[in-house]
């Protein structure tokens, strides 16, 4: 992998994903293979260990966020269909069709500088005759969230890397209504090399006043790559990545207040793989009518799930997958941990989805 593709993934991983859930449906992948079966492999005496430099960083689970639409996780396209469900309190049914497309390319690169243009659409469109209890409103037939961003990233000579991200858009409804409907945010992000070879200490700021968290967010956790089979993030977010075996994966992610990730990836066959899990999925959006110009629109949604992937051409994955979604609701509030008004809540059921990715 070329040095510009190397930095590509690290930054999109660190800072590029977004509180959509094409974003959290980007599966696991298997990282490189360098060691025998065992998680803890022995050391040969008198032979040096070589601790593994990892070449995406965990800060990849910050896509649970919800800050404003940062794009996902990796370029690529995916939908989800969940059907008409029932909707508690009303003689009313709730379906949709979510999508996101998602655009990352590099504009500029020299040494251990690189520069990146970002572009994220999220598209859901909702089938119900369900309308917001409290207000009376009908519920939003049509929920984008469109943005565009810069992102720089910098390796010191000191094996310090710092990143950067502004983004821009809006998440609405009706989408650049007016500026009540726009939103930006900034994040960054600093690598530290810490006292044990190969492990990090990790810092990141993140802000979207149309967020979820629409407050600024610290983050701050220790990276111990222990080898290639075995990588713990601990702090805010966390985050562990676990090889038992050359075809076995495990994958979690844990981001305050309710996103919570973890995945099995099986590869059955070269270029095929099985995969099944648990996710959050988390949403927020300013509503053209709304009363409070501080309300948000938020869902939330808790879903199993299960599928296939092929890897196909060179660098790009295709995936199908079905399951369970469940915990749904709807509803208006300051930010994730208010209360809600105008809630609605939806019965669980399944879903079937799609997603194409592009690796680098």
């Amino acid at each position: 992998m070329s040095r510009i593709g190397r930095w590509l993934v690290l930054f999109a991983s660190a800072l590029l994903a977004p509180g959509s859930a094409a974003a959290q449906s980007d599966l696991p992948r298997s990282g490189p293979d360098n060691r025998p079966p065992d998680v803890f492999p022995p050391v040969a005496p008198g032979v040096e260990e070589r601790r593994p430099q990892p070449a995406a960083s965990p800060y990849g689970g910050l896509n649970n966020l919800g800050l404003g639409g940062l794009g996902v996780g990796g370029p690529g396209y995916s939908v989800d269909w969940l059907p008409s469900q029932s909707v508690t309190g009303q003689r009313a049914d709730l379906g949709l069709v979510r999508q996101n497309l998602s655009l990352i390319a590099p504009v500029w690169a020299e040494g251990g500088d690189i520069l990146l243009a970002t572009a994220n659409l999220r598209y859901s469109r909702v089938y119900t005759d369900a309308l917001l209890p409290d207000t009376g409103r009908r519920f939003p037939r049509d929920l984008w969230n469109a943005s565009i961003g810069l992102g720089y990233l910098r390796k010191f000579d000191n094996g310090w890397t710092g990143g950067l991200l502004v983004n821009v858009g809006s998440a609405s409804d009706k989408p650049f209504n007016s500026f009540r409907e726009m939103n930006a945010t900034i994040a960054g992000l600093l690598r530290v090399p810490a006292w044990n070879e190969g492990d990090f200490w990790l810092f990141a700021l993140f802000y979207s006043p149309g967020g979820l968290l629409n407050f600024p967010i610290p983050g701050i956790a220790y990276q111990w790559n222990y080898s290639d089979r075995f990588q713990l993030t601990i702090g805010i977010p966390s985050a562990l990545t676990w090889k038992p075996t050359d075809d076995l994966t495990f994958t979690a992610s844990y981001i305050p207040l309710t996103n919570v990730r973890a995945m099995l990836d099986y590869r059955f066959r070269e270029g095929i793989h099985f995969f099944g899990g648990y996710e959050t999925v988390n949403e927020a959006y300013f509503l053209a009518d709304r009363a409070d110009r501080f309300d948000r629109f938020l869902s939330f949604e808790q879903r199993v799930l299960g599928g296939v992937k092929f890897d196909i051409l060179k660098n790009a994955t295709l995936d199908f997958h079905a399951g369970y979604a469940f915990g749904r609701r709807f509803g208006e509030g300051r930010n994730q941990g208010a209360p809600l008004h105008d809630r609605v809540d939806v019965a669980p059921g399944g879903f079937l989805g799609a997603a194409l990715r592009l690796k680098f």
